[in-house]
């Protein structure tokens, strides 16, 4: 392999839109290592859930042939049960991909490389908390689909752990949902069956959003009237409301691991599967003290203690993909928390210091402090901490500008929550209006399918895209799933967006081999790599558009390139 080459890992995902799924591509978006010439392309796919979109979904699939014609360098893979409980289906579509090294996410066998939570972990310290400290006994699950590896283990683990504390688990205490929030039947069933119940442990946080529903309708509070806890910890376990505790990697991420373990493989090194040790991450659901604020470790100013408190708290910062200008939000908090409990322990703070804390303060938060953590979960711990330390103030004057101090971080986190709510809101506002500006210039597309092409491009910039490519093969070709149709052999790069503006690009510069798409030194960012979505209409596939993973360009990539294809088949029918 050449030194300079870009290493292409291809990412095969069941569904891109799911919670999981994101935070899979995220994790191994800023696992990549620095300086490292390594680019992800990620081809989502459809599970085939509902009958009557079964032709679409077969199309959306088309996109793991690429798997095969793209000469990945290596492959992670997770499908889960794209295949409903068809086997053949399964293997049907992977048989193609051959010698590439490849790393599975979520599926149990032994003759693979493979990464997995280690589910008991974080489930057994949930139960034991819940049996042995609080004395729940009647414990409910909101399980998942039999054809998810996941969910069997989470069932078998959950039932194991409920009956080694001495209670028994009857039948009526699971039922079975397809992991999204939309089980609102089957938690309907399941409060129906346990009007007693004291805790439900749900297979993922899906799930649990779905619950959540349930419980609103029937005017029970979870956390208060019914103890709710999930699995896979989520920026959705952060967002509902009341928060969700939920069970999470406790160390390396499962997107990390994988991409570890696939880079060892294309360097030729040797590697066995692997478990990602998980924990219970205490929200307002299931209120679990993750660590102690422990009084001689505070007055000692210990520094494993001050750094510990950050990472419980902003447990997503690890883990994140940050530049090098970027300010280390880790350091800047232990010199914050560090001259705050001196001045507990010395009885004094003086006007100079205060005054600098109060900056620091400012510039923590306008550092985006608040995306790596959850709002009730930062504003919790500043509440925990400061009543702490009151326990053990001894100096009035101190003690009330630490107060102070603690007051102005609980305003800033608010304050920037806020921002970012608001923030979030004008921008979809945004979006929604320019794609109808869209849908409404691609009526007046030309009927001629150069100049359509040319109205098209012109176009681009409605959707809001970042950094993002638009290819288009030379004939649009229909896709026939009995024969698997494989892609042609060639595409053009017809114009790439970066930092939001369309650049085209020169007709000479267009033309390349489809396996070589995603190194083309034309497309716009390093960063990450990119999300391929199919243009198509019905069975007619006419290109592929390439989003740089962030954002919600998982939510909104799809209904980008569908537009897309909507607007070309309209032309050639016009």
């Amino acid at each position: 392999m050449k030194k300079n080459r870009k290493i292409i890992i291809g990412v095969i995902l069941e569904d891109i839109s799911t919670d999981f799924s994101k935070e899979l591509i995220k994790s191994i978006v800023n696992a990549i290592p620095a300086g490292k010439n390594v680019r992800l392309a990620v081809l989502p796919g459809k599970y085939d859930s509902i009958p009557s979109l079964h032709s679409y979904h077969d199309v959306y699939n088309s996109m793991f042939a690429l798997g095969e014609q793209c000469g990945f360098d290596g492959l992670i893979i997770h499908l889960g049960g794209i295949g409903g409980d068809d086997a053949e289906y399964y293997e049907r579509l992977l048989k193609n991909l051959g010698d590439i090294p490849k790393v599975y996410i979520g599926l149990d066998r032994s003759d693979i490389v493979t990464v997995n939570y280690d589910n008991e972990m974080g489930i057994r310290e949930a139960v034991n908390y819940l049996v042995n400290v609080i004395g729940i006994t009647r414990l409910c699950m909101l399980g998942g689909r039999k054809d998810n590896m996941d969910a069997r283990l989470r069932r078998d683990i959950f039932v194991r752990c409920i009956e080694e504390y001495g209670l028994v688990f009857e039948d009526r205490f699971f039922v079975n949902t397809d992991m999204s929030s939309d089980c609102i039947a089957d938690a309907e069933r399941l409060l129906d069956m346990n009007p007693d119940a004291q805790a439900v442990f749900c297979v993922n946080d899906a799930a649990a959003k779905g619950l959540y529903t349930v419980m609103a309708r029937r005017g029970i509070i979870p956390g208060k009237d019914l103890i709710v806890f999930a699995f896979d910890n989520t920026n959705m376990s952060g967002e509902l409301i009341p928060s969700l505790s939920s069970i999470g990697a406790y160390g390396n991420t499962l997107g990390g691991k994988a991409l570890d373990l696939v880079l060892d493989m294309i360097n030729g090194v040797e590697v066995g599967s692997a478990l990602v040790p998980t924990r219970l991450y205490g929200r307002d659901s299931l209120p679990y003290a993750m660590y102690d604020y422990n009084v001689i470790e505070m007055l000692n100013v210990e520094s494993a203690f001050i750094y510990r408190m950050f990472d419980d708290c902003f447990y997503r910062y690890r883990t994140s993909q940050r530049g090098r200008e970027e300010i280390d939000l880790r350091r800047l908090y232990y010199e914050m928390i560090s001259r705050i409990l001196y001045a507990v322990k010395y009885r004094f703070m003086g006007i100079e210091t205060f005054e600098e804390l109060c900056r620091m303060i400012d510039i923590f938060f306008a550092s985006n402090a608040v995306k790596y953590t959850d709002a009730a979960k930062l504003i919790g711990s500043i509440g925990l901490l400061q009543q702490s330390l009151n326990d053990v103030q001894r100096s009035a004057e101190a003690g009330s500008m630490v107060n102070h101090l603690f007051l102005r971080m609980r305003d800033r986190s608010v304050i920037a929550l806020a921002n970012k709510l608001s923030d979030e809101k004008k921008r979809r506002f945004e979006e929604t209006r320019l794609l109808q500006l869209f849908m409404a210039d691609s009526m007046r597309f030309s009927s001629d399918p150069a100049q359509a092409r040319t109205d098209l491009i012109k176009c681009l910039d409605r959707f809001c895209l970042k950094n993002a490519a638009l290819y288009m093969f030379e004939e649009p070709f229909t896709y026939d799933p009995d024969s698997f149709t494989s892609f042609p052999m060639f595409l053009r790069l017809i114009c790439v967006v970066r930092k939001g503006e369309v650049h085209i690009i020169p007709e000479v510069r267009q033309r390349c081999l489809l396996r070589d798409m995603f190194r083309k030194n034309d497309l716009p960012s390093d960063r990450g790599g990119y999300i391929a979505f199919p243009i198509f209409h019905r069975d007619i596939i006419y290109g592929l558009l390439l989003c740089e993973p962030g954002g919600d360009i998982y939510d909104r990539g799809e209904c980008v390139a569908l537009q897309i294809g909507r607007a070309m088949y309209l032309t050639e029918k016009s």
